[in-house]
């Protein structure tokens, strides 16, 4: 075993056995083995299941934790429910799978593990302060993530093709979280917003960097921005102009070469572009697939039957062809029921982020959860275009969106009942009948003491 494996198994007891005291350790532990993707440094690292295991230890932790979280209200709400519903149909789907029923249901398995993390952090997530951790913590682990994918190349730390998150999809992860990063910088804490502006420039340099989804990137940074400029109250907007006019002078004139952006041209002309121009023939196939099969085809079966439906031009160089296009694939693999739950899962998500957010006063500074609520919010939105050019719907910050979306909006019920003024204290039977003697008195008296003096004066 060498040097950096031993280190790094370390470094993974020692964090399991604090998580097991502490589950927001666990929490946060999981967190950043997501983003450290260890198995890029090889070295033994590869045949180590980091994030697995660290899972199972938070689920140990929250039953040997669970009579001290169950003091706080963390009930599930709809996002949550929804989100059970599409795990559900993932395991009802993979009975029938077109083509591999096993492939369906171990991939189901692996889905179920990014479900059970997202439960485990709604529980476990129980105030504002716990919150900013988990925050704190994503946005620490994605500079890690934009640094290594720059310096760690440059340095020959590791090679291109293995820069970003395991599970792909770097950039709309990255991007779903930039918008929190944007408040940060304006509305956090001195050093929050010291740590934001640091991080800024790495994300920024990132996305000329990544070898997948240049142009996906591109699309959730400029979605999300705009909905940034619509949704947020007007002193939000004219703090944002001077972060937003450096940050665009550093990304457009520092930052990206010229070729960058002759790529980002080929977004209004997909044609020009060979992969671009292949997605609405594999759409075509995904509809013919959908109107065939229209309880699904079981969870990742769209590659193993998507052959016939695709002209032989546009099959890839390993022989097959998946969908580029999140919602269709979701549809094809579940049917039209699962791809109803599954934009379910995320609209009521987007309703419970906006809750929150519509309590933004108007007349005094916004809250944090507040500021989280609208940061939350425009990721989510901001990667609706994206994820209709690939397929992100395994992406595991989709569903952390969920556990977050439960989180926030069960602290801020907590926060505005701890508000509320507490009720007058109910008096017992005889203090009130004692009380209206008293005042039947007291008004017999004030009748009694005018009549007094009428008849003194006669």
């Amino acid at each position: 075993m060498s040097l950096r494996a031993g280190l790094a198994i370390v470094l993974l007891v020692i964090g399991c056995f604090w998580a097991l005291r502490r589950p927001l350790v666990g929490v946060s532990l999981v967190i950043v083995l997501f983003h450290l993707n260890l198995r890029v440094f090889g070295a033994g690292l590869q045949d180590i299941r980091f994030q697995f295991y660290a899972t199972l230890t938070l689920l140990l932790s929250y039953f040997i934790n669970r009579e001290e979280l169950q003091k706080v209200d963390t009930t599930a709400k709809p996002p949550m429910h929804w989100l059970l519903a599409f795990l559900g149909i993932c395991v009802i789907t993979s009975a029938w799978a077109a083509s591999s029923p096993s492939l369906a249901f171990n991939d189901t398995f692996e889905f179920a593990k990014i479900v059970l993390f997202a439960w485990l952090m709604m529980k476990i997530v129980q105030t504002e302060q716990d919150m900013r951790i988990v925050i704190w913590v994503t946005l620490a682990s994605i500079w890690y993530t934009a640094f290594m994918a720059r310096w760690g190349v440059e340095w020959d730390w590791i090679k291109e093709s293995e820069i970003g998150i395991a599970t792909g999809g770097t950039g709309i992860h990255i991007m779903m979280f930039f918008p929190m990063l944007v408040i940060m910088a304006i509305f956090g804490a001195k050093w929050e917003k010291i740590a934001a502006y640091f991080i800024l420039p790495f994300v920024l340099d990132f996305m000329p960097s990544t070898p997948e989804g240049l142009r996906a990137t591109f699309v959730a940074l400029c979605t999300s921005m705009l909905f940034f400029w619509i949704f947020a109250p007007n002193r939000i907007r004219l703090k944002s102009i001077v972060p937003f006019a450096v940050a665009a002078v550093l990304f457009i004139f520092v930052l990206t070469p010229q070729d960058y952006w002759e790529e980002m041209a080929t977004i209004l002309d997909p044609g020009s572009e060979s992969s671009a121009a292949s997605r609405g023939v594999i759409n075509q196939a995904s509809w013919q697939i959908l109107q065939e099969y229209p309880w699904g085809i079981g969870y990742n079966n769209y590659a193993l039957i998507s052959l016939p439906y695709i002209p032989e031009e546009f099959i890839s160089n390993v022989g097959t062809r998946d969908a580029h296009n999140s919602y269709l694939k979701v549809a094809c693999e579940f049917g039209v029921a699962g791809f109803l739950i599954w934009i379910a899962v995320f609209f009521t998500a987007w309703l419970y982020f906006r809750k929150v957010r519509k309590t933004m006063p108007k007349d005094q500074p916004p809250a944090n959860l507040q500021l989280y609520a609208l940061a939350f919010e425009l990721g989510l939105i901001g990667i609706t275009l994206s994820i209709s050019t690939h397929n992100n719907n395994d992406l595991d910050t989709l569903y952390w969106f969920v556990a977050f979306s439960c989180a926030l909006y069960n602290i801020h019920l907590r926060q505005q009942k701890e508000s509320e003024p507490p009720p007058a204290p109910v008096k017992a039977p005889h203090e009130i009948v004692l009380k209206n003697i008293l005042a039947k008195k007291q008004a017999s008296e004030v009748v009694a003491t005018p009549m007094s003096r009428i008849l003194a004066s006669r």
